[in-house]
């Protein structure tokens, strides 16, 4: 977790993607696509990875490919939990 603070301004970006997807989504599990989350901002993907692969370590998060991550509903609380504690 040594790259989460200089990553704090994209953080809001990911909670709310995270937030909207787990209520509007049918299924077991919550994609997060890097591009639908930044768009075309280098910056922001880069930063995206960084606390994504920090969930992928601690279990939470499952990387499918490059730029694609998977997040189970069951513990997606947690995840907006630990994202909302890490400063």
């Amino acid at each position: 977790m040594s790259g989460i603070k200089r990553n704090r301004q994209y953080r809001p970006y990911l909670l709310w993607y995270i937030q909207r997807c787990v209520k509007g989504v049918r299924g077991a599990a919550v994609s997060v696509y890097a591009r639908d989350v930044c768009g075309v901002d280098k910056r922001c993907a880069h930063a995206l990875r960084r606390l994504m692969m920090s969930l992928v370590e601690e279990g939470l998060a499952t990387q499918r490919r490059r730029g694609v991550y998977l997040i189970e509903k069951r513990v997606a609380e947690e995840v907006l939990t630990a994202l909302k504690q890490w400063t």
